[in-house]
């Protein structure tokens, strides 16, 4: 090929496949959506959906962008992204062989579709995407979320995941309200995959056919299901759902999944489910971080208090201590309340309100009790090397990268000073200062390593 005579398609032919040979998984979540439009000299413009996608490319992925672009053709090339280009749906999955003895179902009539359909009533009136509040923690979930909601199918399947209490459920909520709002007549079935696994065991508890269930979950416009890692064990709820998910995905209906894991991390799970959820877009929802907590704290002290608001220095100490999540956040800002309505603010003090919220923050404590030698296993089992291999000499890329990794985590997740965690290592704390600055750039700069150190958070946090 000759630089001077390539064309747009030609140029993001070789990049897209560098890409993919990288790391496939990013690949097929956000770089196969994008689209060739123009070539002008050495700068290439691709099409993507939205604002959104496109600042998740320009702050994420620049590098990985800017270096499959280079040395085509003896040429290097810049990139430019062009937001509003949705890209023509993707083909539908193949049906599992066990579909085929279900007919499909033939599509609505278009008449039908003028008929408004109730709001879902399982759903809490405040969870909006205008109470949500939104930080670094949570921005790339929350516009996706939005987008889903404003555009169903762009992002399908979109799979949010985080620890319990950060707001996934919040999210999911918010798009059911608002895919209503904007299109009453569309069908919109929000469930917790408890729920529906109690549906399906209750009809076959009771030897009724299955067509109830299954045209309740399919005979909709958006399906948004809970806490979809509930399917774990589950065998016979797995295949129905798995052809739900194909019949759903290939009428190219939005679906929508929150998880406390990513679908890798889900155990006992069928295979082609983890494949099924990964192959859209998946995005963390995590913890908010302080001035996050702080804003969310005010929000509820205008929406939930009136007679008697708290002051800024417990919304401060509450924002301060109570760290985990935000379900724990809001009982312990209630209790606070509700004392401070009794006996008056101006006689509520930080030191009553420790003794008001002791098991809250004991609970905290405990949340935060992580010992070096769990970090140290749970690093060593994660990357398949020995703990043995953590703390010796050895040098290798993938001996000290787990280390260092460790090392790192051990300063975020306890209270122990640098040089009693270099102790535990075998070193000093100079050692342990510069893994705790040098993860944070390895994070940046590899996607895999920053997604293995979120999980490793995760699975250290729940115990």
């Amino acid at each position: 090929m000759n630089a001077t005579t390539l064309s747009a398609a030609d140029v993001w032919t070789v990049a897209a496949d560098r890409l993919k040979q990288k790391n496939e998984l990013l690949y097929r979540q956000w770089f196969q959506n994008m689209t060739p439009l123009r070539l002008e000299e050495d700068t290439l413009t691709l099409g993507v959906s939205d604002d959104f996608f496109a600042s998740i490319i320009t702050d994420e992925y620049d590098d990985l962008m800017t270096e499959a672009l280079q040395g085509i053709a003896q040429g290097d090339f810049h990139y430019q992204l062009e937001p509003g280009h949705v890209p023509a749906p993707a083909p539908a999955p193949a049906p599992a062989p066990a579909a085929a003895a279900v007919p499909e179902r033939p599509a609505r009539p278009a008449r039908e579709k003028l008929i408004p359909r109730p709001g879902p009533q399982n759903c809490l009136a405040e969870h909006t995407f205008e109470n949500f509040i939104v930080g670094a923690e949570n921005r790339y979930a929350f516009a996706a979320a939005k987008t889903a909601a404003e555009e169903p199918g762009v992002y399908n399947p979109l799979y949010l995941y985080g620890a319990s209490g950060v707001g996934k459920t919040h999210l999911l909520q918010a798009v059911t309200a608002e895919v209503h709002k904007r299109n009453p007549a569309m069908v919109v079935r929000y469930a917790t995959c408890d729920e529906l696994l109690n549906d399906f065991y209750n009809l076959l508890q009771q030897h009724k056919s299955l067509s109830e269930f299954r045209s309740s979950v399919r005979d909709v416009d958006v399906l948004l299901v809970d806490d979809i890692h509930s399917l774990a064990k589950k065998t016979q709820m797995q295949e129905e759902f798995f052809n739900l998910f194909n019949t759903l995905y290939g009428q190219h209906k939005q679906i929508i999944l929150t998880s406390d894991r990513q679908p890798c991390e889900i155990s006992d799970i069928d295979k082609r489910l983890e494949s099924r959820f990964e192959s859209g877009m998946t995005a963390e929802v995590g913890a908010p971080e302080y001035e996050a907590r702080l804003a969310i704290l005010r929000m509820w002290r205008n929406d939930i208090l009136s007679k008697a608001p708290l002051g800024d220095e417990f919304l401060e100490f509450l924002a301060a201590n109570i760290s985990s999540n935000v379900r724990r956040l809001k009982g312990a800002f209630i209790r606070l309340a509700s004392y401070a309505s009794f006996s008056g603010n101006d006689k509520l003090t930080i030191e009553q309100a420790e003794e008001l919220l002791h098991s809250q923050l004991a609970q905290e404590s405990a949340a935060r009790d992580i010992s070096i030698e769990s970090i140290q296993r749970t690093v060593a089992g994660h990357f398949g090397i020995t703990l043995s291999d953590i703390l010796g000499e050895k040098r290798t890329r993938t001996v000290a990268e787990p280390r260092m990794i460790a090392m790192y985590l051990c300063r975020e997740l306890t209270s122990n000073s640098s040089t009693e965690i270099g102790a535990a290592f075998g070193r000093n704390h100079a050692t342990i200062l510069h893994a705790e600055k040098k993860v944070p750039q390895l994070c940046s700069e590899n996607e895999i390593i920053r997604r293995s150190i979120t999980q490793l958070k995760r699975q250290l946090q729940r115990g």
